[in-house]
């Protein structure tokens, strides 16, 4: 093996393993911000963005009970009317509980601050309390199937068929990679004693 492709492949292990270590840290950063998050009572976020997982059927047909939504950080001054919003609700029956639900009514302004008039899609009336504009959480985005059929998987005890899926792929990719390294090894030293 020449000594510029020798030169090739070691920057490319290095550069390889670089990627690893940081996609590492970023994961270990992620669980660090979400397990804060979730000891200081607040919902995780990353990069703006939180999944949360809807408990109540108000906002049936559009988001099922035990979905789970992508939620999108946003200022109260851009919620409009018509937007499906999470906040943190006042209504004393369910006080400080994440709630959501649609702005019924064009947002309100007050002393206090911005306040929204909300209402849950299968509810038949108007949230008593209004949603206060410093305890939106965020504006929905989307629901996330995947994740809701993965959590319903896990629920109904088909677990271990979740894991297999999740898992062979991993494993494959680990193989072929320690194959592929051990036959390139194997070709390098061979390719050193013919020289």
């Amino acid at each position: 093996m020449n000594l510029k492709l020798k030169k090739t492949v070691k920057v490319l292990r290095i550069a390889a393993s670089a990627v690893w270590w940081c996609v590492l840290l970023l994961l270990f950063a992620l669980l660090v911000n979400i397990f804060g998050s979730k000891m200081a009572g607040r919902v995780p976020s990353v990069f703006g963005y939180s999944v949360i997982n809807i408990v109540s059927g108000s906002m049936e047909d559009e988001i099922p009970r035990g979905s789970y939504i992508l939620i999108k950080k946003t200022d109260a001054e851009k919620i409009k009317k018509d937007d499906v919003i999470c906040f943190y609700s006042t209504d004393p029956k369910i006080y400080g509980i994440l709630n959501t639900h649609r702005v019924a009514e064009e947002p309100i302004i007050t002393e206090q601050g911005i306040e929204f008039i909300t209402k849950g899609d299968a509810n038949p009336i108007n949230d008593t309390e209004t949603a206060k504009g410093d305890r939106v959480v965020g504006v929905y985005v989307k629901r996330l199937d995947g994740i809701t059929a993965l959590s319903h998987s896990l629920k109904q005890k088909n677990f271990a068929v979740v894991i297999i899926c999740l898992l062979v792929p991993i494993i494959v990719m680990f193989v072929l990679s320690s194959v592929l390294l051990q036959k390139n090894s194997k070709n390098t030293s061979q390719e050193e004693h013919k020289e």
